[in-house]
């Protein structure tokens, strides 16, 4: 992952007189070419790294160079390590907990840690994380069964690039043979995955963040019971609340349209009886069908 290796190069180069794009590369398992990119990001941020000519010559930081602590100080260090520490926990990966070893003794203010992260996902196999970042620091190709939003199901064989944690849960990002091109895929929809033994022979590029595209967006009126307040908080931005004399909550939502979207009927439903839809009718009629579906199924059994 960048941040860490971001990191351990910063720790090499503080610890080294200097030390080869080379032999980067190599012990950080990426391209030259990827080290080169690092490290004009770390010059970027202000630590002066320069580089050195002849046969033992590579990267350096120039001399009587202290860490600033304007770059990352005690605070941010504490805050960095508590991310990489989850993420230690989720991966069980020994090179991003030897990584957190030795940033540990850069700051004794650990202790006073008040930011504390968990990037656990109940949804996902503990084991499928630890697999997919094996053989993405391995270069093998992995298999897997998918199911995609679409409801598909499709077996992809793929180049493994990175993960990425994202709107609460993981995806890879990935080179599928079966499109030929590259994919973001989610790990909770994976299923039978398999690490393979085939090389990964191509250097696959890291694209940059895209830009986000704000969807339009429609207004909705919930009116919440005051026993199911918390459970919509769990899921919806506190926009515009007005609490009623009854104990009730009338809660206005802009939402991305569609609103008759799958992901948001399915969130209203399971909130059983907890809520009611006042605003836009439509909604109510969609959600009425779907209730009857549900009693029909029962009816049948």
């Amino acid at each position: 992952m960048k941040l860490e290796r971001l990191l351990t190069i910063i720790f090499k180069l503080l610890h080294r007189s200097t030390i080869s794009a080379a032999q980067l590369a190599s012990e950080l398992n990426v391209s030259q070419r990827t080290i080169y990119r690092d490290i004009e990001t770390i010059s970027a941020a202000g630590i002066p790294v320069t580089s050195y000519h002849g046969t033992n010559g590579g990267f350096g930081i120039i001399e009587n160079y202290k860490w600033d602590k304007t770059f990352l100080n005690a605070s941010s260090m504490v805050d960095v390590l508590s991310l990489m520490k989850s993420l230690s926990a989720q991966l069980h990966d020994q090179d991003l907990k030897n990584t957190l070893e030795r940033l540990s003794i850069l700051t004794t203010e650990e202790q006073n840690n008040h930011l504390h992260i968990d990037l656990a996902d109940q949804s996902i196999e503990p084991t499928f994380l630890i697999d997919l970042q094996k053989s993405i620091k391995e270069s093998k190709r992995v298999l897997f069964q998918y199911i995609s939003a679409q409801k598909e199901q499709t077996i992809r064989e793929v180049d493994p690039i990175f993960l990425r944690y994202k709107f609460r849960t993981w995806y890879l990002y990935a080179y599928c043979y079966l499109r030929n091109d590259y994919r973001e895929f989610k790990v909770s929809h994976m299923l039978n995955l398999q690490r393979l033994s085939t090389s990964i022979q191509d250097n696959h590029p890291i694209p940059g963040d895209r830009a986000v595209v704000k969807p339009a967006r429609e207004s909705i009126t919930l009116r919440i019971h005051p026993e199911s307040i918390h459970v919509v908080l769990n899921h919806f931005k506190h926009q515009s609340m007005v609490f009623e004399e009854d104990g009730s909550v009338t809660m206005t939502l802009l939402l991305p349209s569609p609103l008759h979207a799958e992901w948001l009927i399915n969130i209203l439903l399971s909130f059983r009886s907890g809520v009611v839809v006042i605003h836009p009718l439509y909604l109510q009629d969609i959600l009425r069908n779907e209730a009857k579906k549900i009693v029909n199924l029962y009816e049948d059994i």
